[in-house]
């Protein structure tokens, strides 16, 4: 519908003038018109290709629950090459972003990277995570501080140099090597998540594929 609406406004004499602004604007549309609703909150299904990352699809997202009681934060996950296939997103050498999007009033950063740093030990073996400590300690401190419900922090893969962590629009810091972000990745993905419902939205299933992987 709107590549229809922008061949034919573009085929109309008066808006030759018009068309770098006509252009942007349906492409504006197109992108932000697709969203997921969860939790009161709009997620954009496409990230728009910027100067520094391509265009990222939303492969799944999911609520995080801590204690059994408390909705922490969204989850979501983008990549260039969406799959429903654990070892397959892991394994890809190509741009990611890892989303928390934060639903309690208030919480402590530094508790969230905690959690991650728990969940992650279970995910990789003890010579990997000695090999990745150095560089966990320094994930753990970029996210100190307070969040409050709406904020967002980010973990973009940049292959070729590594995980840059972004809270609230503000860099904090990257972090080389793709083994540590693929760690990260097996807290929601791997063989111990967080919890395998998170998994499996995240990677994408509907209620019936969720059941059928349980029965299997």
């Amino acid at each position: 519908m709107v590549k229809l609406l922008l061949r034919k406004a573009l085929k109309h004499p008066f808006t030759s003038a018009l068309q770098p602004f006509l252009f942007t604007g349906m492409l504006a549309l197109s992108t932000t018109s697709h969203a997921r609703t969860i939790e009161g909150f709009e997620f954009p299904e496409i990230l728009p290709q910027s100067s520094e990352i391509p265009a990222l699809q939303l492969n799944g997202a999911s609520v995080r629950t801590l204690y059994y009681l408390v909705d922490t934060y969204v989850g979501l996950l983008y990549t260039e090459q969406p799959s429903d296939n654990p070892e397959q997103l892991i394994e890809q050498d190509s741009y990611k972003r890892i989303v928390y999007h934060i639903l309690t009033n208030r919480v402590s950063g530094r508790r969230i990277a905690t959690a991650m740093y728990d969940a992650l030990q279970l995910n990789v073996s003890d010579a990997e995570a000695a090999h990745m400590d150095e560089r966990l300690d320094r994930l753990v401190k970029m996210f100190d501080g307070k969040l409050e419900r709406g904020d967002v922090g980010y973990v973009d893969y940049i292959p070729g140099l590594g995980s840059r962590v972004v809270i609230n629009g503000e860099i904090k810091g990257t972090l080389p090597g793709k083994d540590l972000y693929d760690a990260l990745l097996k807290i929601w993905i791997g063989e111990h998540p967080v919890s395998q419902r998170f998994k499996h939205e995240i990677l994408g299933l509907t209620d019936q594929q969720h059941a059928n992987i349980a029965v299997d």
